[in-house]
């Protein structure tokens, strides 16, 4: 799914490999301001590069405040990550907000324009993605809301609001009469509801309020047998 791209793509710490940082760690820019005393910071402007542990993040210009654990980026800002099979998945968008110590980030895009997705499997086509904004909470929870859009060649959907929990492997869309079409698997599906919730384990589509849509097995009559023997 799309939205595991719970990218946990933050800057650790700061320049060079970080106490707290994975020891490949770096972040890299044009110019470098350390302003010390109560609040200190470190500001990167310019071609700023961070690359950790398949992690990647890009941006014209970075803040960290250390007092605040927390860290800005704006200007073409692209989050990438490289997963354990191969997968790369890709978000880009004006600017990002994370927080180290509630895991909870941010990307939002250009005025007018769209937060946008991409996920490439090591084989065949990529699934894509756009939407107003992109939250997510640790590796735990991303939302990606305001006329949410997935397609590509496992599945499609059109919400207010897509919402993934990591923890049941859960995708809920909700607003604006969402459409979840799923295209791949034993059977295919194109629903439009009040509420949509699909699950991974067990595998599920739940579709509330004035659900209208088909479902279609590829093989019917197994399937037929199946029914007849419950």
């Amino acid at each position: 799914m799309i939205l595991l791209l719970l990218l946990a793509a933050a800057p650790a710490r700061a320049a060079a490999p970080a106490p707290d940082a994975p020891a490949a760690a770096v972040v890299r820019s044009k110019e470098w301001v350390v302003r010390r005393g109560k609040r200190p910071e470190e500001e990167f402007k310019g071609d700023v590069r961070y690359d950790a542990a398949g992690t990647h993040l890009s941006a014209d210009w970075a803040l960290h405040r250390r007092a605040r654990r927390d860290w800005k980026a704006r200007g073409r800002v692209v989050l990438r990550r490289v997963l354990a099979d191969g997968t790369v998945v890709e978000a880009d968008g004006e600017t990002a907000r994370y927080d180290e110590r509630t895991r909870a980030g941010s990307l939002l895009p250009a005025p007018g324009g769209l937060v946008r997705l991409t996920r490439t499997p090591p084989a065949g086509e990529p699934d894509r993605g756009e939407g107003a904004r992109l939250d997510w909470s640790g590796q735990d929870e991303a939302t990606l809301s305001g006329a949410a859009r997935v397609w590509g060649p496992r599945l499609a959907l059109w919400a207010d609001t897509a919402r993934f929990e990591r923890d049941g492997s859960r995708l809920t869309l909700d607003g604006g009469r969402p459409v979840l079409e799923k295209v791949e698997g034993e059977w295919t599906t194109a629903l439009k509801a009040d509420r949509v919730v699909a699950t991974e384990s067990p595998r599920r589509i739940e579709a509330r309020g004035d659900v209208r849509g088909w479902l279609i097995f590829k093989d019917q009559a197994r399937r037929l047998k199946e029914l007849e023997k419950k």
